[in-house]
């Protein structure tokens, strides 16, 4: 239990509407994942879920995820430390493993091949997941984060 470690990309869309990804790796993570698949009208549809869970202290107050203050998602939204603070939030992208902690740029990502960088990753990479929902719990702190 909490043995994995995933990459977390928080989105973010400014004034111009330009999209950008905020990439934070968290271990001691518990991931659990299910694979499977739908027939729909025009063929094999994926339905992937995902339940991720991350522990998280309190200090002074403070929700700490691996050593990053958590922010609710309209806080985040509006902080300027948005590399050195993390949310959660629906349409943000979670992902098994490391991935570089660099600020991504969605444009970069789009192409005749590519509707933006989760469609990239989707293409290139196994068990990425958009965050569909998320719970926190204090009895023993986590979040428990579900993802397709």
């Amino acid at each position: 239990m909490y043995d994995k470690t995933v990459t977390v990309f928080n989105k973010y869309t400014d004034k111009n509407d330009a999209i950008y990804w905020y990439p934070h790796v968290i271990s001691g993570v518990t991931l659990i994942t299910d694979k499977a698949a739908n027939v729909a009208k025009t063929g094999l549809d994926t339905a992937d879920t995902a339940n991720l869970h991350v522990p998280f202290k309190v200090r002074e107050g403070e929700r700490i995820v691996c050593n990053l203050s958590y922010l609710t998602p309209k806080v985040w939204k509006t902080t300027e430390n948005k590399e050195n603070s993390i949310t959660f939030s629906t349409g943000d992208i979670f992902l098994e493993g490391e991935y570089p902690e660099t600020v991504i740029a969605d444009e970069d990502y789009t192409s005749r091949t590519n509707k933006g960088f989760y469609d990239y990753l989707n293409k290139k990479m196994d068990n990425v997941f958009l965050i569909t929902s998320v719970g926190s719990y204090t009895l023993i702190p986590h979040f428990e984060i579900g993802g397709k």
